[in-house]
């Protein structure tokens, strides 16, 4: 994290780091490479470090206005928060490129200033000037490559630390599927380069032609001014015949008495001024500087033609290289789990080794993915088997139960009929009691497997409202005997006819009933059925207990208590009746659910859909019955 607090020092930092190093290279390698003189080096050093100084403040400034509206975005992801946009992460990616075609505007910028008069040092002539100008943005253009490596690298890091659906979405927005971009960047990345070297290159030879050109024009007058003005003397008529030939040659001769050193100076023009000392004064020789020639137009020529083949092969590359991103990204957006499943199966061969390789990935990972759902398959054959193998478990050991506890109570009942007394009559109803509750939770845990073995077979037919509420209501209390619970039945007068299975119906409300029971302890259970105004062709069927209540967190979970001892056991034993309940009335089309009551206790809620004619009529014709 304390990598986004410290991005805008580090980002200052590397910049004016590559300044340096540019302006350091530019000193170093100027003379050698353009043979300057001395005083030329000389006089540019002030200059260089007025330039430096500028490019300093400018750094400064610029960083700190463009990062000003990304400083929240870089506060936001150092302490780790989701506050995020998308577009702070946007502005926060282009942010290198940003500052590197600052640094690079503003270098030319200055550069060019140079050039001006009375910024350009006396001792620099324009065209040496021009020739520092070109070499110094050579260096910056080719520094500008490692400064964008080093920017994006930093800020890289900090984007990783972005939150991953704010990512995701900057991403999205992006839409880094566009292969223009690609191949727009790989053709700036082969054909700036070839620019940078052809420039310097070209650069190099004007500048060793100038040099060259320079040293023998001052070779040649001095040889004039020693050779042939010294042996003029005072003939005044063949001095100016000699210094008529010498101006037909680009040379301006005038002589002086006074005596005077060797120099060599540099007017504003171009042009260079030869102080020649001679046996009587010294004698003044101006001559043109050379001018671009026809041998550095060869030079440029083939400068500029290297850029162009540059830019096709540059071209053709980036083609070449978007057709493989376009191939990879439509074969990884085209891949699906039947696909990943087979393996990855590509039109042809990437041209580009790295799409190679990352397709290569793709396909380790995909043989991942086909381990683990080979590993899944597996685990969903197993689970199915268990399923049916407790399924069966569960019908079986149902059955053999059932077969002793009814001849229990078919016993009971034939005791029953003889004298007792009435400590044996209170005994043989607890015999009694307790059977039929053993009886209904056996039928339920068989009813709960053919459930989950998609076995429940149901026979749906008219029934009374009354017929299936009411015979639920006489269950319970039959069930609850002894418990304390009041439980009462209501039916809303008029309420149409149910098309359902009756006994499952039944067993259901019955369920549900009994759980309420629980609830309530020593209270009362209230039963009621009515047609609901707000919902038409729906039957609810209120089932409220007063008493200890639920939290609002635990209400759905009363539905699979019986998954969970410790759970089961606080709910007394709540749950496999409620979650067979459920699966009942799902199968018929209607809901079950439950809430929190104000004055405590819970309401279950049961909707089963009314028997409408066109439901009715057409389950009968799908069960091939008359109407």
């Amino acid at each position: 994290m304390k990598q986004a607090a410290r991005l805008v020092p580090r980002v200052i930092l590397i910049q004016l780091a590559v300044g340096f190093a540019t302006e350091v290279f530019v000193v170093a390698f100027a003379p050698r490479l353009l043979l300057l003189d001395a005083s030329v080096l000389f006089g540019s050093l002030k200059l260089a470090v007025w330039i430096s100084a500028v490019m300093i403040v400018w750094d400064l400034i610029a960083t700190l206005v463009v990062t000003r509206h990304l400083r929240p975005v870089l506060r936001a992801i150092a302490l780790g928060s989701e506050a995020v946009e998308p577009g702070d992460l946007l502005s926060l990616y282009a942010l290198p490129a940003r500052l590197t075609a600052l640094d690079a505007i503003a270098a030319l910028v200055v550069c060019c200033s140079t050039l001006v008069t009375g910024i350009r040092p006396p001792t620099n002539d324009p065209y040496t000037q021009l020739a520092l100008v070109l070499l110094t943005m050579t260096m910056v253009s080719a520094a500008a490559l490692p400064l964008y490596i080093m920017l994006r690298t930093s800020v890289t890091r900090v984007l990783e630390l972005a939150p991953q659906a704010a990512a995701k979405a900057a991403l999205e927005m992006l839409d880094m599927r566009r292969a223009s971009r690609v191949r727009t960047r790989l053709l700036a990345s082969v054909a700036g380069p070839v620019a940078f070297v052809a420039l310097g290159a070209s650069l190099l030879v004007y500048a060793h032609a100038r040099a060259f050109d320079v040293a023998e024009r001052q070779s040649d007058a001095t040889e004039l001014a020693r050779g042939v003005f010294e042996q003029i003397g005072d003939d005044k008529a063949g001095l100016a015949e000699a210094a008529e030939e010498a101006r037909a040659r680009g040379m301006h001769v005038s002589l002086d008495r006074d005596p005077a050193k060797f120099s060599v100076m540099h007017t504003e023009d171009g042009d260079s001024v030869l102080t020649v000392p001679l046996d009587a004064g010294h004698a003044i020789v101006q001559f043109a500087t050379s001018r671009l020639s026809p041998v550095t137009g060869v030079y440029l020529f083939l400068a500029l033609l290297a850029c162009a083949l540059a830019g096709i092969l540059g071209a053709r590359l980036g083609q070449s290289f978007a057709d493989d991103v376009k191939l990879a990204t439509r074969e990884v957006r085209s891949t699906g789990v039947q696909e990943v499943l087979r393996g990855t199966r590509m039109q042809r061969d990437p041209r580009f080794q790295s799409v190679t390789e990352l397709l290569d990935a793709i396909e380790e990972l995909g043989g991942v993915f086909r381990e683990f759902a080979a590993a899944q398959q597996k685990s969903i054959v197993a689970r199915a088997a268990a399923e049916r193998m407790r399924g069966m478990f569960l019908a079986s050991i149902s059955h053999d139960l059932k077969g002793p506890l009814n001849s229990i109570l078919g016993f009971a009942e034939i005791v029953r009929r003889n004298p007792l007394s009435d400590g044996q009559r209170e005994s043989l109803e607890i015999i009694e009691q307790r059977g039929r509750e053993l009886l209904v939770l056996i039928q339920t845990i068989l009813d709960s497997a053919r459930v989950e073995a998609g076995e429940l077979t149901m026979a749906p037919e008219l029934t009374m409202v009354g017929d299936v509420v009411m015979s639920a209501v006489l269950d319970a209390k039959e069930l609850s005997v002894g418990t304390g619970v009041d439980i009462v039945g209501e039916i809303q007068p008029g309420v149409p006819r149910l098309f359902v299975d009756s006994t499952l119906i039944t067993q259901a409300i019955t369920a549900v009933i009994m759980s309420a029971v629980r609830f309530s302890e020593k209270g009362r259970v209230q039963v009621r059925a009515a047609i609901p105004t707000e919902i038409a062709n729906k039957l609810r069927v209120d089932i409220e207990s007063s008493g200890r209540g639920v939290p609002s967190a635990e209400l759905e979970k009363v539905f699979d208590a019986f998954k969970y001892a410790d759970r089961a056991r606080r709910m007394g034993s709540l749950g496999l009746g409620l979650s067979l309940a459920r699966s009942i009335v799902e199968l018929h089309g209607g809901t079950l659910d439950v809430e929190e009551m104000t004055a405590g206790g819970v309401a279950f809620h049961v909707w089963l859909p009314t028997a409408d004619t066109g439901t009715y009529t057409a389950r009968m014709r799908e069960q091939g019955r008359p109407v």
